[in-house]
């Protein structure tokens, strides 16, 4: 009883400390532990697949889309929803190739609206073992993708919220990738 009346007043004092955002603040409440995963093949900027068939969507982040004849958003490769779709999966492909080993951490939620884990992801380095490169990051200060909201004011995907929104600000400052391109 007296661990409950602990864990209320805590989250009660990191929701009055996150201002204008509202969103709850929890420590390490996370849906999953850290693991590690080996990557099959890359589907589009923001979305790959496990050698073990599972795919994952990259947390916080929202990359154009891959333009393909019959695509529901994207009526031309010039479209807005996929200008720049190819060159982010490209990117992607060359920089997590199949084979590569990548360490997924998670946040609030495990699995989005299209039944995809969803996961910030680690490049990680075969020879080793360290963590080389946080993707979900690398690809917004590429320009390569953008900060994903949508699910922010649900408290989905806060853990690195503000590291993602640093990097879009610089992309955008730089006129990186899309943002030199498409917007």
């Amino acid at each position: 009883m007296l661990k409950d009346m602990r864990q209320t007043l805590l989250l009660l004092l990191a929701s009055t400390a996150c201002g204008d955002r509202n969103i709850p603040i929890l420590v390490n409440n996370w849906c999953d532990t850290p693991r590690e995963g080996v990557v099959a093949e890359i589907t589009d900027g923001d979305t790959l697949v496990l050698d073990d068939g599972e795919t994952i969507r990259l947390l916080g982040i929202d990359a154009p889309e891959r333009y393909y004849s019959g695509h529901p958003d994207c009526a031309s490769e010039e479209s807005s929803d996929c200008c720049y779709g190819e060159a982010s999966s490209l990117a992607l492909v060359e920089t997590v190739p199949p084979g590569s080993r990548i360490r997924l951490e998670f946040d609030l939620e495990c699995t989005g609206v299209y039944d995809r884990t969803l996961a910030y992801l680690f490049l990680v380095n075969e020879d080793t073992g360290a963590e080389e490169i946080f993707l979900n990051e690398w690809l917004i200060e590429e320009g390569l993708a953008k900060v994903y909201t949508q699910d922010v004011g649900q408290a989905k995907d806060i853990r690195y919220l503000e590291r993602f929104e640093n990097a879009q600000i610089q992309a955008q400052s730089q006129q990186k990738g899309l943002w030199e391109l498409c917007f």
